[in-house]
């Protein structure tokens, strides 16, 4: 069976597993939609580049651009060549430019790209279309017109020529017999008495290159950054689990707890009861024995029951029922049991009369002042002072129980309300396993209150509660 060390390390390792797989899936996802839009781009330029090459090609020849040709020329025209400016143009006033821009806009392209050979310098290179080479052929793939920039052992595609001549034009990537890529655009111009073929390409092998070293980059990257993701991975895991550590160690430390609590009664029962039992026990003996095992029962009886309450606080079983209370009236059934206990020690027990109303569940209400004013009246000495004063402020009811005992030390305070806690020698008894003012806080949470202690350098200890006003 696997101890606590071996489920926490397991359950971080699983969670690491899970942090990592989804770190591992985004870097994953990222990397593909890089490549995938890297080639597109780089399909969409070559292809581009091709259509406009083709264009400058049929209007070299004087021949009619086909439409896939004229759209994809029209753009390349309007972002690389100038618009032709004339002196009628100079005169206009710009609201007539605006008025005429949008109807003569698609002449002037039209007008720029008859024009644009001619706008060229003779063998002027263009920078997007100076890789792209052109063949003019006839129907047996015969060079009409030759192009110096073929890539090494490359012939014209017969296949290509076929297509362009069933369908007009053909798309398609071929390898030269050195396992070069190249892409082919070609097309079929139909003249009077001939048909030519015109196959514009460019290879691939730039753009292949640059995808190779753009993977290698994501490869290096990727694992670096999947090292990284492990690290923070465990990291994050670690900090996951620190709840559950934290849980699991005041578990055990209650369990603890309460084990030593019970085991302390249980024992003086136990021998309680050997002692009681044996023939040469006096009878009065064996009544002050008895009257031990009665007082230890009820004190387990108390401690059992407000660990079952705890419990089901923690498992968010507990029911509470929230109505309009009247302090006043919690207090009345308390205060004559009180000013008699109090009378009997010695301790002056003072309640003004208040006419607060609470937001509350009046049962557990009863139960936080029972244990607050239990508190109060075992740490005041005889001629101290307990006093309980209810305010109210804006949307809250504040029930104050003060008294004059040793107080608590500052460094305890934050300690006072956890399970078992004794804060020291003057605040703590055999008789109290320290449950008290852990269940005030409870309950009073459960009734959507607030509870807080303070106490002065000088002694004494203030518990306010703070309810909810109706």
């Amino acid at each position: 069976m696997l101890n606590e060390k071996q489920l926490l390390n397991r359950l971080r390792l699983r969670l690491t597993g899970v942090y990592l797989a989804t770190a591992l899936g985004l870097i994953i996802l990222l990397a593909g939609l890089s490549i995938v839009l890297l080639r597109f781009h780089f399909q969409s330029a070559i292809d581009d580049a091709l259509r406009n090459r083709l264009a400058l090609e049929y209007l070299q020849l004087g021949a009619p651009l086909p439409a896939e040709l004229e759209r994809s020329y029209l753009e390349w025209a309007r972002l690389r060549l100038p618009a032709p400016a004339s002196s009628d143009d100079k005169k206009r006033e710009p609201e007539e430019e605006d008025e005429d821009e949008a109807k003569h806009g698609e002449e002037d392209a039209h007008e720029r790209a008859s024009n644009s050979v001619s706008a060229l310098p003779s063998g002027a290179p263009i920078e997007d279309l100076v890789s792209v080479f052109v063949l003019r052929l006839d129907g047996a793939g015969r060079v009409l017109v030759p192009s110096a920039m073929l890539p090494p052992g490359f012939a014209p595609n017969l296949e290509a020529i076929a297509a362009a001549g069933r369908s007009g034009a053909d798309w398609r990537t071929v390898q030269t017999p050195a396992g070069e890529p190249v892409r082919l655009l070609t097309y079929a111009l139909r003249q009077e008495d001939q048909t030519i073929y015109l196959q514009a390409g460019r290879s691939l092998i730039g753009q292949d290159r640059v995808m190779r070293q753009f993977l290698i980059g994501l490869l290096a990257g990727g694992g670096a950054l999947a090292g990284l993701a492990a690290l923070v991975s465990w990291i994050t895991a670690g900090r996951a689990i620190q709840p559950i550590q934290a849980a699991w160690a005041r578990q055990r430390e209650f369990v603890a707890n309460a084990s030593h609590e019970l085991r302390a009664p249980l024992s003086l029962i136990q021998l309680s009861a050997e002692l009681a039992t044996r023939p040469d026990t006096p009878a009065d003996e064996r009544q002050e024995l008895a009257g031990d095992v009665l007082r230890e029962s009820r004190h387990m009886a108390r401690l059992v029951s407000d660990l079952l309450l705890l419990s089901r606080a923690d498992a968010g079983h507990l029911p509470v029922r929230i109505e309009a209370v009247p302090v006043q009236q919690v207090l009345d059934s308390l205060a004559g049991e009180w000013r008699r206990a109090c009378a009997a020690r010695g301790v002056t027990f003072e309640a003004p009369p208040t006419t607060a109303v609470a937001q509350a569940d009046e049962g557990y209400l009863r139960q936080v002042l029972l244990a607050v004013l239990d508190n109060a009246l075992r740490y005041t000495p005889a001629g101290g002072r307990i006093a309980v004063l209810v305010a109210s402020r804006e949307r809250w009811v504040d029930i104050a129980v003060s008294d004059s005992g040793p107080g608590i030390a500052p460094e305890h305070l934050p300690r006072v309300f956890e399970r078992f806690y004794q804060a020291d020698a003057a605040r703590s008894d055999k008789e109290h396993a320290g449950l008290g003012l852990s269940i005030v806080r409870t309950l009073v949470e459960a009734m959507g209150g607030h509870v807080r202690l303070d106490s002065p350098a000088g002694g004494g200890l203030t518990v306010t509660i703070s309810l909810p006003k109706a």
